[in-house]
């Protein structure tokens, strides 16, 4: 185990590298490469152009600039944001905890539902239950989510007026995260609580019930897969309880499929979810993103895509090993 670990991480590095580049080399041949986004700031001097083209080594060949910006990430130096000037590695830990809060609170709520009612369809296959269960899920499915969240704030927010259309706080509350956002949490919990949870509802809805409609599908037919085993029906035989069947020999194999899709869907939490926050004004690592590709950004979206790219390597190898957890069979 600790050799394919080892092997595993050692195998990570080169294609990690190897992303990196593409990810650059796309940025130096996109229309108007780098350079795009110094239109997009007319109060920007000359003299700051320039300064910015020698830090970023654009009149280098792109082998020699990308060995210089990848030297410097290594060293901590992310590079400055061509449109705010600030460091990009400050600008990403900013947006983290917005994401994290709710991508974490979405996906908590969303595998509490959805792998229950997947092992619940494959217990009770072909019952009305399952068929309404199998209809739902399609329908979730297919459902776009720029629609459902529009739906969600025409509904809620601008006809019944029960919870804010967008943001983290409102006008009047205190910047999230900022020292007085803190004392306010201290004075009046209960108000900034119920501010919180309200803002949270809609953008948590819609990536709760897109994502449960998914994942419930995978966990019902790896669980019906492993519910034709051999080994299930001799565990019946030997007199043990459905209870005791299900928890002990169907739940574990039946969640090797929905680990790889949770492993690939982790990063995510760190990466934030584009649309959603986007529709809903969410201050994360999504519209961090989207802001920066619309702005020609090039430095913040190189930033988030490598983070992006290590955690999906990361997770991955953390999957790998879990298999070992949930089945014994499974060996390296």
């Amino acid at each position: 185990m600790f050799k394919f670990i080892i092997r595993r991480l050692l195998i990570s590095i080169p294609v990690l590298i190897g992303t990196s580049f593409l990810v650059y080399m796309i940025m130096l041949l996109a229309p108007g490469g780098p350079l795009a986004a110094f239109g997009l700031n007319p109060t920007m001097t000359k003299d700051q152009m320039d300064a910015i083209i020698r830090a970023w080594g654009l009149d280098k060949g792109p082998v020699e600039q990308y060995l210089s910006w990848f030297t410097s990430m290594l060293g901590g130096n992310w590079g400055y944001s061509f449109v705010t000037r600030r460091p990009v590695l400050e600008m990403i830990v900013e947006r983290i905890p917005a994401t994290l809060l709710l991508m974490v609170v979405a996906y908590t709520i969303q595998q509490a539902i959805a792998l229950p009612l997947g092992m619940w369809s494959a217990l009770k296959r072909y019952s009305f239950s399952d068929k309404l269960f199998t209809a739902l899920a399609y329908i979730g499915f297919s459902t776009p989510t720029f629609w459902l969240g529009l739906l969600l704030v025409y509904t809620f927010s601008a006809n019944l007026r029960l919870l804010p259309s967008g943001g983290i706080t409102d006008s009047r509350e205190p910047t999230f995260l900022k020292p007085d956002y803190w004392r306010w949490w201290g004075s009046t919990p209960f108000e900034a609580f119920g501010s919180l949870v309200s803002h949270l509802a809609l953008p948590v809805a819609t990536l709760v019930i897109i994502g449960i409609a998914s994942d419930s599908r995978y966990m019902r037919s790896a669980a019906i897969e492993v519910l034709q085993q051999d080994y299930i029906r001799t565990a019946r035989s030997k007199g043990l309880s459905e209870r005791q069947v299900i928890l002990g020999h169907v739940l574990r194999p039946s969640l090797l499929p929905v680990v790889t899709n949770i492993a690939l869907t982790i990063p995510s939490l760190f990466g934030g979810a584009i649309v959603t926050e986007t529709i809903f004004s969410w201050p994360g690592m999504g519209r961090l993103f989207i802001d920066s590709v619309g702005r020609a950004d090039y430095p913040v979206m190189i930033g988030i895509v490598f983070i992006l790219s290590a955690l999906i390597l990361l997770f991955n190898l953390i999957a790998d090993v879990s298999y070992i957890l949930l089945d014994p069979r499974i060996r390296y």
